[in-house]
């Protein structure tokens, strides 16, 4: 079974992430064939974004969260989940 990781980088996304993951639930429901893990990578965020991506990880093993201990930008959490990831593919 081939591997794909997502990396989602997060700064304050409180309100969006409940959206996401329910647009997620479609499309990692009809991809049989391929394990799928999400890597959120909370990026300093001041709302509840960490609290909201754990209660995910409570309903979903395949989610995964790394804190970064303040905001350092998109792109630096981008790479904090890439150093992270293990799949065959990484988004």
């Amino acid at each position: 079974m081939r591997k794909l990781d997502l990396v989602i980088p997060c700064f304050n996304e409180q309100e969006s992430l409940p959206l996401f993951f329910e647009a997620l639930k479609d499309v990692k429901d009809k991809m049989n064939d391929v394990s799928v893990r999400f890597i959120f990578v909370n990026d300093g965020s001041r709302d509840r974004t960490r609290e909201v991506v754990e209660k995910a990880i409570e309903k979903d093993s395949r989610v995964t969260l790394i804190n970064l201990a303040r905001n350092f930008g998109k792109e630096a959490a981008m790479t904090a989940g890439l150093a992270h990831a293990r799949g065959d593919a990484i988004v």
